[in-house]
């Protein structure tokens, strides 16, 4: 095998590698980077990656419910009555996004306030007892 081939190989074979990984790595990477991803009970966290789940499915629907409307697979009525609920539903979703995420950071901030008084109190206590 020639060198020109030889080269051609490993950098095929590494694009293909970069190609293959790139999604799996950008997964773990938007799971960890979403707001409240580490934050609340396991019951919410679960709750909003099944949200977030759900929002990447209605999106990929809408998206190749466009390409078959783009392909004349659908008529004008079903295309406008499929993209109108699924737009919906993905609103929907948004908003139980928001209002789970809000109710998270909402007990994070009661949560931190308690912590705060307890030391305060402590801190009191230090100096009636110094």
């Amino acid at each position: 095998m020639s060198l020109e081939a030889t080269i051609l190989a490993v950098l095929l074979t590494g694009a293909l590698g970069l190609f293959v990984l790139l999604p799996l790595l950008e997964r773990e990477e938007t799971a960890s980077s979403r707001p409240g991803a580490r934050a609340g009970s396991a019951r919410q966290r679960q709750a909003l990656e099944t949200l977030h789940a759900e929002k990447d499915r209605v999106l990929r629907a809408i998206r190749d419910l466009d390409f078959d409307y783009d392909l004349d697979k659908l008529t004008d009525a079903t295309y406008a009555a499929q993209r109108i609920y699924l737009i919906r539903l993905a609103v929907a979703i948004l908003k139980r996004i928001d209002e789970l995420e809000a109710e998270v950071a909402s007990q994070q901030a009661r949560v931190e306030a308690a912590v705060t008084a307890l030391r305060e109190t402590r801190r009191a206590k230090t100096r009636r007892a110094g």
